[in-house]
């Protein structure tokens, strides 16, 4: 009976890691695709022009669009990595409730191989390598853009 106790605790412990794991591969997969979005805009946004009927006409309105794009791909670049860390560190709970449950359990058969401060720090490192990764990738989505963006600007200035 332990044993299945055991293995099953074990499998939702790499359930949760999985999860840490598929969280923040898609969080940087779709950061990636908006940060492509947000650097065409933000190349697009400024100093552009075309001809209607052999006048040209500066693009006003299409310029407002495209700077408008751009900062909601910024919102949405926050939000999805903010969501994303928010998810990751609530995982840290189960992972750790978990973690003293098995600890619990090796102790009880007398096996002290494993405290949970060790289950739990190795977790630990892991989540905060995440964490780290997806607080990176949202400051390149939207610094990158932005001074693209700053720099039309000033040119054009």
């Amino acid at each position: 009976m332990k044993e299945r106790i055991q293995e099953q605790i074990n499998n939702e412990l790499k359930q949760a890691s999985r999860i840490d794991t598929t969280i923040t591969v898609i969080a940087i997969v779709v950061t990636f695709i908006l940060f492509g979005m947000c650097y065409g805009f933000a190349d697009f946004s400024v100093g552009y022009s075309y001809t209607i009927g052999g006048f040209n006409a500066p693009t006003v309105s299409l310029m407002a669009y495209a700077v408008a794009a751009m900062f909601v791909g910024f919102i949405a670049i926050l939000v999805i990595n903010l969501y994303s860390i928010f998810a990751i560190c609530n995982n840290k709970t189960r992972k750790t409730k978990l973690a003293e449950s098995l600890a619990k359990l090796y102790q009880e058969e007398g096996v002290t191989l494993y405290s949970v401060d060790d289950i739990v720090s190795g977790y630990k490192a892991r989540r905060n390598l995440f964490v780290a990764i997806l607080c990176s990738i949202t400051a390149v989505g939207i610094i990158i853009p932005l001074i693209l963006f700053i720099h039309k600007v000033m040119e054009q200035l």
